[in-house]
C-alpha cells in the first residue's frame, strides 16, 4: 500500500517530468514502512525528552513511629509545592528537608508541633546548562505530640540524587 501527498491540483493535466521531484512539498511518497518509522521516531523523541527527568515518591503516607504513638489533635492534610533551581548537582535530602521544615513551620502556626501521614513526590528536570529544576510536593497532617519532631522526611531510602556539589540558585513556593 502506498500513499501519495501532492500539493498540485488533481484536475491539472499530467506533465512529463524529466526527473523525480526535488522538493518534498511537491510530492511525498508515504509507504506503510515510512509511516511506521515516523511514529517510532516520534515515540523515541518523547522518550529522550523524559530521559532528562528523574521522578521519585515516598509511596503511601507514613509517620515517624515515636510521633504517631504520642500524637493527638490531628489536622489537615496540608500540602506544600515548591520549585528549586539548582546548579551542578541535586541533593534531595536537603531539598526535601527544607520543604518539610517549611510545612512544619506552617503547622506550628496552628498550634501543632509535629507532622504525621507524610508523603512526598518530586521531579528533577535537567540538566540544562548545568542547571536543574526540582519540583517537590510534600503532603502531611499536623498533630500535637509529646515526642519531639525528628525534622527528617520519611522514606529517604527512595531518594535519587544527582551527585556533585549543589548550589541552590532559587526557591519558589508554587
Amino acid at each position: 500500500m502506498l500513499f501519495h501527498v501532492r500539493s498540485a491540483s488533481a484536475s491539472a493535466p499530467p506533465s512529463p517530468r524529466p526527473s523525480p521531484p526535488s522538493s518534498p512539498s511537491r510530492s511525498i511518497s508515504l509507504g506503510v514502512g515510512s509511516v511506521a518509522d515516523m511514529f517510532l521516531k516520534m515515540r523515541n523523541a518523547q522518550d529522550r525528552a523524559k530521559a532528562h527527568h528523574i521522578e521519585s515518591s515516598s509511596g503511601l503516607p507514613q509517620s515517624h513511629q515515636a510521633v504517631a504513638e504520642n500524637a493527638s489533635g490531628k489536622g489537615g492534610p496540608y500540602e506544600l509545592s515548591e520549585t528549586f533551581v539548582c546548579t551542578d548537582a541535586v541533593n534531595m535530602f536537603t531539598l526535601l528537608g527544607a520543604t518539610r521544615d517549611a510545612l512544619l513551620k506552617y503547622a506550628k502556626s496552628f498550634g501543632a508541633n509535629c507532622l504525621v501521614d507524610e508523603e512526598w513526590q518530586y521531579t528533577i528536570c535537567g540538566p540544562k546548562h548545568h542547571t536543574y529544576r526540582v519540583h517537590i510536593s510534600y503532603k502531611a497532617c499536623t498533630v500535637r505530640s509529646t515526642a519531639s519532631d525528628p525534622h527528617k522526611p520519611v522514606s529517604l531510602d527512595k531518594v535519587k540524587n544527582v551527585p556533585g556539589c549543589m548550589t541552590i540558585l532559587h526557591r519558589n513556593a508554587s
